[in-house]
């Protein structure tokens, strides 16, 4: 049985996206569980947690790794269902450093864009060279995420570089400046948040699935 994990991050960031996709998920037979931190306990074998948040995704993994675990996006393209149109929309897609060693997500984003109808615009850096997590990597790893995953965020340490708020919107607009098209569609809260603070038009992937955007 999958379980999908909505994140509390995604869910204050797009509430309505959110309340559509766990009402979505819901209707396809999964069971949908609340914050990772407590429900990650209540996995039992037989069950494949379904995850939207590259937080969840680690917290999970390093608790939980007697449980499978994939993107909801493998999970939303692997469904026969009539999408969205977009009618040949160009977009840019923005990968997220934190899954850049994912590839099944990084097809299954690009699957579910052209599914989608949309003309799919790459950036120089993406899926596994992408370098980008909007201002995630410019801030202390939270507290609760050190103690509850040691091991996950430990390895992320080296990779952090700390910037005064000044210097990270700065950043954030200079990625924003790489981007050609209308809009930019990220799967990722943090990425999704340091594209706006730069200027761009950005939309997660679950609003244009679920028909949720603007």
């Amino acid at each position: 049985m999958f379980v999908y994990f909505p994140s509390c991050n995604f869910t204050r960031t797009f509430p309505k996206t959110s309340a559509a996709a766990k009402e979505f998920m819901a209707k396809q037979g999964v069971r949908v569980e609340g914050c990772c931190r407590p429900g990650h306990k209540n996995l039992t074998d037989g069950e494949q947690a379904l995850v939207v948040c590259q937080t969840c995704t680690l917290l999970i993994g390093e608790r939980r790794p007697d449980i499978p675990m994939q993107s909801a996006w493998e999970y939303l393209d692997s469904l026969e269902i009539a999408w969205p149109d977009y009618h040949g929309e160009k977009i840019t897609v923005q990968d997220c450093w934190r899954a850049r060693n994912n590839d099944g997500l990084h097809a299954a984003v690009r699957s579910l864009l052209h599914k989608m109808n949309f003309v799919v615009v790459e950036l120089e850096k993406n899926r596994r060279n992408a370098d980008f997590d909007g201002e995630w990597l410019y801030r202390p790893s939270a507290p609760a995420n050190l103690k509850m995953a040691p091991r996950s965020f430990e390895a992320i340490q080296p990779y952090i570089q700390l910037k005064s708020p000044e210097e990270a919107q700065a950043l954030m607009q200079a990625h924003a400046a790489q981007i050609q098209t209308d809009r930019v569609v990220d799967y990722c809260t943090a990425c999704h948040t340091g594209l706006l603070h730069g200027g761009a038009n950005a939309v997660n992937l679950m609003e244009l699935l679920m028909g949720t955007e603007g």
